[in-house]
C-alpha cells in the first residue's frame, strides 16, 4: 500500500476486514448459509421495524380522564361517540404516551396507556428471536464466540466482557440511588392519594414519570407549562443556529425547496470557506411518520476524482406537537434536549470533511457516535446557553433567571433511576447477544432483567416490552451501552475544555470541530479524544454529573 495516504490505507483495510467478517474466506456451503441468514436478517427487521411504525393501536378517554392534559394535546385528536359519552381517540405512540404518562391527573389513565404501549406489536416478539438467532448462528459460522464478541470486534471498547464490567460497575453504583429515588417517589403518591381519598397500593411503572414530574415541579417551584411557553420551536431554532454561528462559524440560510412535506424546512450551511451542506428539519409529528427523534443521512460527503467536494446533506426528524388553531409549538426542556441531541448529529455530518464518504460524519466507530450529541445537550444544562434561547413567544421577555436556575436545579432529580433505565438496555442488549448458546429466550431475559435491574413494577401485568425495541433489533444490537460510554467522554471533554475556556470560546469550539468533528471515521477517534483532553479520557465528571460522586 506505498503511495496510499492514511484514509487510503484505513479504507482498504476496512475493506478487506469487511470482506472477511463478511465471510469471504469461508468454504462455499458456509458462505451460501450466510447469504441466507443475511437475507432472511433483512426481512425479519424490516417487518419488525414496519410493525412499529405501521401499529394502528388506539385508546379511548373522555375529556376527565385526561385531566392534566394541555388543550393542545386535544387540537388534533378525533372525538366518537360511545354509548352516548364522547371520547377522544389517541393513538399509542411515543409523543401521545410521554405526555398521557406525565401529565394524567387520573392512576387509572396512566396505567391504561402504560399497559397498551407496552402490549402492543406482539407479532414482533417471534421476529425479534428470529434476528437474535440468525445473528448468533453467523457469529459462530464466521468463528466468534457470539454475535457481541462479532459486533463489538471493531469498537473501542472491542470485548463484551469489557463492557458487562462498565455496566456491572455503573450498576453497583446506580442501584442503591434509583431505590432511595423510588422510595421518596412512592412517599410522594402516598401522600397524593391521602389528600385525595384515594386508595394507595403501590408506586407502579405507570407513575414513575407523574410523580418525577411532580417531585421536580414540587421541590424547585417548576411550572413545566410556564417553562415551554420560553421555547417556541422557531425562535429555538433560529437562536440555535444563531448560537452555532457564534461559536463555530456555521450560518444556516432558509431556502425555498421542493420538500417531503409542507412543515419540512431546507437550510443550506455556510462557514467562512464557503458552503458546508444541506439541513432538512422535519420537527413536527404526523400519522406514519417515524416515532423517534433520529438523523438521517442523504448525502454523504466525499472528495470527487476532480478533487472537487460532493456536499454532505442530512435530515433532523423529532415529533414535536404540531401548531395548531392559533396554538403555537413549544418545547418542554426535554424536548429542547431531544432537538440539542439530534443536532449534534447534524454538525457531525456538516462539519466533518474525509475523503471517502465511508468514514463521514457519524460514521465512526459505533460507540462514540452518540458523544458529540450527548456533548452538545450539555448546553442545555448551562444558564447562559438557556438564557439566549429562552425567549416567551408573546411578550418576546427573555427566560427569568430564576427559572433557568430552577431548571439547572432539578437536572439530577431521579439520576439513578433514569440512568438505572438506560443501563437496563444495555444489559438487556449485551445479555441477548452474548449467550454462549445459539438460542436465547429474548423476551424472557427483557422481563426478568426489567424486575431486576430496571426496578421495574408492573402490578403483575404481563407486558412484552421487547416488542417495541427497535434499536436492539436494529442498528444498535450489542451496542446500546454506546449511550452510557459516550456519555462519559462528553461529560470529560465538554467540562475539561468548555469548563475551563468558557462555553462560548470561539477558538475551543472549531479546536473541537476540526480534532473531533471533522475527521468523521477517518482515524482513530480516540487519538482525537487524547488530543482535544490533553490526557486520557476520565470519567470524574460524567460521575459527578450524574450525582454519583
Amino acid at each position: 500500500m506505498d503511495g496510499l495516504c492514511s484514509e487510503d490505507k484505513l479504507l482498504v483495510e476496512r475493506m478487506v476486514n469487511g470482506y472477511c467478517r463478511s465471510g469471504l474466506l469461508l468454504g462455499e456451503d458456509k458462505r451460501n448459509r450466510l447469504c441466507d441468514i443475511e437475507s432472511q436478517l433483512a426481512k425479519t427487521v424490516a417487518e419488525f421495524t414496519a410493525n412499529i411504525s405501521n401499529d394502528a393501536s388506539k385508546l379511548l378517554f373522555t375529556r376527565n380522564e385526561l385531566s392534566g392534559l394541555p388543550a393542545t394535546f386535544f387540537a388534533d385528536k378525533p372525538l366518537v361517540t360511545t354509548n352516548g359519552v364522547e371520547k377522544y381517540v389517541i393513538c399509542v405512540t411515543k409523543p401521545n404516551s410521554m405526555l398521557v404518562l406525565r401529565l394524567a391527573t387520573l392512576e387509572e389513565t396512566r396505567k391504561a396507556m402504560y399497559v397498551a404501549l407496552f402490549t402492543k406489536c406482539p407479532n414482533n416478539i417471534e421476529l425479534l428471536q428470529q434476528a437474535v438467532d440468525l445473528r448468533q448462528e453467523k457469529a459462530k459460522i464466521l468463528g466468534f464466540k457470539s454475535h457481541a464478541s462479532y459486533t463489538l470486534d471493531d469498537l473501542s471498547m472491542n470485548n463484551p466482557d469489557m463492557v458487562l464490567d462498565m455496566l456491572n460497575t455503573l450498576r453497583t453504583q446506580l442501584t442503591p440511588m434509583a431505590r432511595r429515588e423510588l422510595a421518596q417517589l412512592r412517599a410522594i403518591k402516598q401522600a397524593d392519594c391521602e389528600s385525595k381519598g384515594l386508595e394507595f397500593t403501590d408506586f407502579y411503572d405507570w407513575d414513575l414519570a407523574y410523580y418525577k414530574r411532580t417531585k421536580t415541579e414540587c421541590t424547585h417551584n417548576i411550572d413545566s407549562t410556564l417553562i415551554k411557553s420560553y421555547f417556541h420551536v422557531p425562535d429555538v431554532v433560529c437562536r440555535l443556529f444563531a448560537l452555532f454561528e457564534e461559536i463555530m462559524q456555521l450560518r444556516f440560510c432558509k431556502v425555498d425547496a421542493s420538500v417531503w412535506h409542507p412543515l419540512v424546512e431546507l437550510y443550506e450551511v455556510w462557514d467562512t470557506n464557503g458552503f458546508v451542506g444541506h439541513c432538512y428539519l422535519d420537527l413536527y409529528a404526523r400519522p406514519r411518520k417515524y416515532a423517534n427523534g433520529a438523523t438521517f443521512h442523504i448525502r454523504s460527503g466525499f472528495t470527487r476524482k476532480t478533487g472537487a467536494r460532493e456536499y454532505p446533506a442530512v435530515a433532523l426528524v423529532t415529533n414535536f406537537v404540531q401548531p395548531t388553531n392559533g396554538e403555537p409549538a413549544l418545547l418542554s426542556h426535554a424536548n429542547l434536549k431531544t432537538l440539542v441531541h439530534e443536532m449534534g448529529h447534524v454538525l457531525h455530518n456538516l462539519c466533518s470533511v474525509t475523503k471517502w464518504s465511508m468514514f463521514h460524519g457519524t460514521r465512526v466507530c459505533r460507540d462514540f457516535v452518540e458523544c458529540p450529541s450527548q456533548m452538545l445537550e450539555n448546553l442545555i444544562w448551562t444558564p447562559s446557553v438557556l438564557q439566549k434561547l429562552g425567549v416567551h413567544y408573546q411578550t418576546k421577555q427573555p427566560i427569568p433567571l430564576c427559572i433557568v436556575d430552577a431548571i439547572i436545579a432539578a437536572k439530577p432529580q431521579v439520576a439513578g433511576v433514569f440512568y438505572l433505565q438506560k443501563l437496563f438496555y444495555a444489559v438487556y442488549d449485551i445479555s441477548i447477544y452474548h449467550s454462549p448458546s445459539l438460542h436465547v429466550d429474548a423476551s424472557l431475559v427483557y422481563n426478568t432483567l426489567e424486575k431486576n435491574v430496571a426496578l421495574c413494577n408492573t402490578g403483575g401485568i404481563e407486558t412484552i416490552g421487547a416488542a417495541t425495541t427497535r434499536q436492539v433489533v436494529r442498528g444498535y444490537d450489542s451496542k446500546c451501552f454506546v449511550y452510557l460510554w459516550g456519555q462519559a467522554l462528553a461529560a470529560d471533554m465538554f467540562s475539561t475544555r468548555f469548563g475551563r475556556d468558557g462555553v462560548f470560546n470561539q477558538q475551543t469550539w472549531m479546536e473541537y470541530r476540526n480534532v473531533i468533528l471533522r475527521p468523521g471515521g477517518s482515524t482513530d477517534i480516540m487519538n482525537c479524544v487524547h488530543q482535544f483532553l490533553g490526557r486520557k479520557p476520565q470519567y470524574n465528571a460524567f460521575f459527578t454529573q450524574i450525582g454519583l460522586d
